[in-house]
């Protein structure tokens, strides 16, 4: 029979970070599935992605911040307020840039191409996350690293070869996306594990963040989509439109708290695995 300690022992050398991974995937495939039917032309085709993930990003800024006056001790909160200016913007800046980023792209292809193919290509993510921790000097490059990279970018060639209706712009932008998460993975678990002292929970890492999110996005939304133009045409829908922000906003809250986690706590490789999975999952519910 087996012993408990065993038990024990053997969850916390290969299953420690499956609640977690759990949680993110299940969080990630509802929020994948919500922007297709907010932003796909063949749903709701709402215009301006950039402005309502910025909403988004916003709701973050706001949960965080209020956790973090309302537990301050138990959530980290001083570490941050301990921080100068230089120190908080060497982190938050470059991090929010690379998530802002990372995110408008994936919104923005989200207008033109399926859900499934846009999981197809983000699956090469796992790709560009290895290819980041090895510039970073995170992880080190072994042949069965390189073995897997080939296996998931051959798969990933594969997947979108066949895509009946393939879109060169939503096709680019996502693969930027793809690129761009992993160093925003990369760049943000390079950060905060270099920290000393460190972060210790995700909230307060979200409160670090956040604001940058928030901003950077909001300045892409105004460059890009211009939201003045056409925001009269839905001044009768505003409480329709604060709803389904509130609905993406929770969401995302709950998907970046998980994946926050494992940042703080996994290495790239864990991250690589997990997003393979994640992928493969929001390609079955999508």
């Amino acid at each position: 029979m087996v012993s408990r300690d065993r038990i024990i022992s053997f969850y916390k050398e290969h299953c420690v970070y499956l609640p977690a991974m759990l949680g993110w995937f299940f969080f990630s495939t509802l929020l994948s599935c919500y922007n297709k039917k907010i932003f796909g032309k063949d749903h709701l085709g709402f215009p301006f992605p950039l402005l309502l993930t910025s909403f988004h990003f916003l709701i973050q800024w706001m949960f965080s911040h209020l956790a973090c006056l309302v537990f301050p001790v138990e959530l980290g909160a001083e570490r941050i307020d301990q921080m100068t200016w230089a120190q908080w913007a060497s982190i938050s800046i470059p991090c929010g840039m690379a998530t802002a980023l990372d995110v408008g792209l994936s919104n923005l292809s989200m207008v033109t191409i399926t859900i499934t193919f846009y999981t197809m290509v983000k699956s090469s993510t796992p790709i560009f996350v290895l290819c980041w921790a090895y510039a970073f000097g995170i992880e080190r490059i072994t042949w069965r690293l390189v073995g897997v990279i080939v296996v998931i970018a051959c798969g990933e060639c594969l997947t979108v070869w066949g895509e009946y209706n393939f879109v060169m712009r939503g096709f680019l932008l996502c693969l930027g996306a793809s690129f761009l998460s992993g160093a925003r993975w990369t760049l943000v678990q390079s950060k905060l594990q270099n920290l000393r002292p460190r972060i210790q929970t995700t909230i307060a890492t979200m409160r670090l963040l956040a604001p940058s999110m928030f901003i950077l996005m909001l300045l892409m939304s105004f460059t890009i989509e211009k939201p003045w133009t056409k925001l009269s045409d839905y001044r009768n829908k505003v409480l329709e439109l604060v709803f389904l922000g509130v609905l993406g906003g929770s969401l995302a809250v709950s998907m970046v708290l998980f994946e926050f986690y494992l940042i703080l706590h996994s290495s790239a490789m864990i991250l690589m695995i997990g997003g393979v999975i994640k992928e493969m999952t929001t390609i079955v519910i999508g």
